[in-house]
């Protein structure tokens, strides 16, 4: 009687054989798979070139150079200079400080209008005319028939007259105070003309006064 252990290897055997020959047919009888084209190649784009740095900015222009400062002269005039009799005294500002300021009020006392009408506007501003009692006997006098402008006008003339000798439109230059007096030079208009002179300014009761003026000569 045959081994059956050998009989079943046997057909075990052919069985794979089988198999293996059924794969190998089922195999090749498999259409071959399409091919695929290949795929596009990609193309790289151009990388654009760095902008060139820009040129550097032009140097500044050189600064101007600087100016030189000239020392600003002073406004102050040199102190005028002083008679021989008031050169020990002290010396004054150059407006003359208190008696200079005197003296030019004694001035403006003697300034007139350079017309009577103006003159009259004054005194009518100031209510200085002279009233009908006045007008009356000043008509009297002159042995004529005269009105208030006529009275006025008159007045005008006469102290236009006596204002020449007089100094007018001054100035005070300097000046110096010794015991208690104040010497000042002084320019006015005196008889039309520009002149340089004194004036001597004293204390009379505490206040300033105009004691005189002379010396009076053209400036140059």
């Amino acid at each position: 009687m045959p081994d059956t252990k050998a009989i079943l290897t046997r057909k075990m055997r052919v069985a794979l054989v089988s198999a293996i020959g059924a794969s190998l047919i089922a195999g090749c009888a498999t259409a071959p798979e399409e091919s695929k084209p290949p795929a596009p190649a990609v193309i790289a784009q151009p990388v654009p070139a760095p902008a060139p740095p820009p040129p550097p900015a032009p140097p500044p222009p050189p600064l101007p150079p600087l100016p030189i400062e000239m020392p600003i002269p002073s406004k102050e005039a040199a102190p005028v200079e002083l008679p021989s009799y008031a050169r020990k005294g002290r010396r004054l500002p150059p407006d003359g400080g208190e008696p200079g300021r005197l003296f030019l009020t004694y001035c403006r006392g003697f300034e007139i209008e350079r017309d009577a009408a103006s003159y009259f506007r004054r005194l009518e501003r100031n209510k200085q005319l002279p009233d009908a009692a006045t007008v009356e006997a000043r008509a009297r006098e002159a042995g004529r028939t005269l009105n208030l402008r006529d009275v006025v006008e008159r007045d005008w003339a006469i102290q236009r007259e006596n204002a020449k000798s007089s100094p007018q439109r001054c100035k005070v230059l300097g000046g110096s105070v010794s015991d208690g007096v104040a010497v000042l030079v002084v320019e006015a208009d005196i008889y039309g003309k520009r002149q340089r002179g004194t004036a001597t300014v004293v204390p009379v009761n505490g206040k300033w006064r105009v004691r005189d003026h002379g010396s009076w000569e053209p400036t140059k």
